[in-house]
């Protein structure tokens, strides 16, 4: 009788799977996965298979998942079904670098390794009383042609209407428009609640106590003035490697500098492989 396969035979054909290449689960920031997103995937998929990660959609939110910690158990359930077995890498840009690091402890704790986390930018200092920077990424996002007028109306909207609590109210008179004619405001408005209460629960994560966890991750950090090297993240790594990159919190996975950017990410992924795995970048490139 054959002998069945152990459990790092397993863990192997768990960890590389379609094209052969690791996976690295991608964790986006609180708008969710765009374009930005999508062409940091596309340039790095000869290193590795970007699996992007989906947070609860507004209807989850207001049915009461709207927390942190519900977009942490989203993903487990996800990276459970697309890899059972073998090491994780993970990747989170922004509010996804927070959700990556929840993820990463709940791995750790059910015995699962996580070869690799790297953080894209994401402070946990508290920047919420910041109205500088608040007002620098605006006008870094209407530079780079990210927001309109149409949108910041839309965004103004869901942002009284959550300080005022009323969102499911807001939901609820919006979905109830269903002509055609309120399309593409209903979308935008939904697109633009959802990304506030994503925000609302990152900053309720921040004043929840953490633990450290026994790892190394990699901090990609763009340059903020007045603002520790670490973003905040220090003490809750075994160890942190920060690599400083180009642009800014918005643009740093868009060009020009997603061209400079890519391959330090690229890098530090790699350097998470076995020479396994290094074999098998070789082949699919």
């Amino acid at each position: 009788m054959p002998r069945a396969p152990g459990a790092a035979a397993q863990a192997r054909r768990g960890a590389v799977r379609e094209t052969g290449l690791p996976f690295v689960f991608l964790f986006p920031g609180s708008v969710g996965y765009g374009r930005s997103l999508a062409a940091l995937a596309g340039a790095m998929a000869g290193t590795a298979q970007i699996v992007p990660v989906r947070y609860p959609d507004l209807r989850m939110m207001l049915a009461g998942r709207a927390s942190l910690a519900a977009m942490a158990d989203d993903a487990m359930e996800q990276i459970g079904r697309k890899q059972p077995g073998g090491p994780v890498r993970l990747l989170g840009h922004s509010l996804g670098g927070a959700v990556a690091f929840e993820v990463a402890g709940r791995l750790l704790e059910s015995g699962r390794s996580v070869r690799f986390l790297g953080i894209l930018d994401t402070s946990i200092l508290g920047e919420r009383s910041e109205y500088r920077e608040t007002f620098s990424r605006t006008v870094q996002r209407i530079r780079t042609s990210q927001v309109t007028a149409a949108r910041m109306a839309c965004r103004g909207l869901a942002k009284v209407a959550a300080r005022l609590g009323c969102e499911g109210l807001l939901a609820r008179m919006v979905d109830r428009k269903g002509n055609n004619q309120f399309n593409a405001t209903r979308f935008r408005i939904t697109l633009e609640l959802q990304e506030v209460l994503r925000s609302r629960a990152f900053f309720r994560w921040l004043d929840q106590p953490k633990a450290s966890l026994p790892l190394t991750a990699t901090l990609f950090r763009c340059a903020r003035k007045d603002m520790p090297q670490h973003l905040g993240w220090d003490g809750l790594f075994a160890r942190l490697d920060v690599v400083a990159i180009d642009g800014g919190h918005i643009d740093l996975i868009m060009q020009p500098h997603l061209t400079r950017n890519h391959p330090l990410i690229e890098a530090a992924v790699v350097r998470s492989y076995a020479p396994t795995e290094l074999a098998l970048r070789g082949a699919a490139s």
